[in-house]
């Protein structure tokens, strides 16, 4: 039975413009409570956007307390201020300091956190951009093989870091010092192990990790010591990974759905998109719910990001104040 009081909808949807109206269906087009008759284009307005401020290939999100929501995308990690109508990008790729986006996260400062692949690091960033500092490259040690996931503890600043070559997740105190590693460094499938871990969430008192090459969800206290393991219905390799204030997983699924299941692992809704006119098939590659429980969705083969809202309907909570 689902859960949904009332229906919901898209309350925003940023980087792609001119195109007709996409509708949200349940899959197998299935008459769905979470039906959304709009997609709203708040990408800093009803101006075209410049080249630089378009989505190419989006895959992480995250967003901070100011409501600016942080994309990586091909080339950029761009940062969307909607409230202010401000946009501005940090450069990706050879020759820059960031090299290989993994994972995003904000602290409790809105300081941004990047996990880079390929440098073996996690990159610091100010507020507005400014290049901070490098966590887990020192002296030419890399502290991680090929990091991934990010997750930010807002209360104690803990960072929580999946490295999925080494079958970890590393935990480190506010200063970059690392305080465990979560899993024994051996591919395994017992408690507290790891088949390559690929993505973490901090909810309340909870670390939930994705055990990719294991098909499920294991959860920890924040020190690190192991609550319990999820295995999601019919869980299949799955790249996009949340959980919301309920304790409610969403996992990308077949058919570019995105599926919620419950605590204990129970598949209780899934919402797909079906495309129009020059729409190209969904490739979701992420799923980002802030701390008000509003949902992100990095759609890579429609170079766009929407959001939704449970129990709402044409919310438009992106969308921008006008020039005075």
């Amino acid at each position: 039975m689902l859960d949904l009081v009332a229906p919901s909808g898209i309350c925003g949807a940023f980087g792609l413009v001119g195109g007709p109206p996409i509708l949200l269906s349940e899959f197998a087009g299935k008459a769905s409570l979470s039906r959304c008759e709009v997609v709203v284009d708040v990408a800093l307005g009803s101006r075209e956007l410049d080249p630089d401020e378009k989505l190419l290939q989006p895959y992480k999100i995250a967003s901070d307390s100011k409501d600016r929501v942080m994309v990586a995308d091909s080339g950029s990690i761009h940062i969307f201020d909607f409230v202010r109508r401000r946009h501005l990008a940090i450069a990706v790729g050879p020759g820059e300091r960031l090299q290989s986006p993994a994972g995003l996260a904000v602290d409790a400062h809105d300081q941004l956190y990047v996990t880079d692949a390929q440098l073996g690091a996690v990159l610091v960033y100010r507020p507005h951009g400014k290049f901070r500092r490098y966590i887990g490259n020192r002296k030419g040690q890399r502290m991680f093989e090929r990091p991934a996931g990010i997750a930010v503890d807002p209360a104690s600043g803990h960072m929580y870091v999946a490295d999925p070559p080494r079958n970890v997740v590393v935990m480190l105190d506010a200063d970059g010092n690392i305080i465990a590693k979560i899993g024994t460094g051996a591919s395994g499938n017992g408690s507290g192990e790891f088949a390559a871990p690929t993505d973490v969430v901090v909810r309340g008192e909870e670390l939930f990790v994705l055990d990719a090459q294991n098909f499920r969800i294991q959860v920890f206290d924040l020190a690190g010591h192991f609550r319990a393991s999820i295995f999601p219905e019919s869980m299949g390799p799955s790249v996009a990974f949340s959980v919301d204030s309920r304790g409610r997983i969403y996992l990308d699924g077949l058919f570019d759905t995105v599926r919620v299941f419950q605590p204990d692992g129970r598949l209780i809704y899934r919402f797909g998109y079906t495309g129009a006119g020059s729409q190209k098939k969904s490739l979701l590659s992420c799923i980002w719910i802030d701390s008000t429980d509003r949902i992100y969705v990095a759609d890579k083969g429609n170079n766009r990001v929407q959001s939704f809202q449970w129990g709402t309907k044409h919310v438009q909570k992106l969308t921008l104040t006008p020039h005075h």
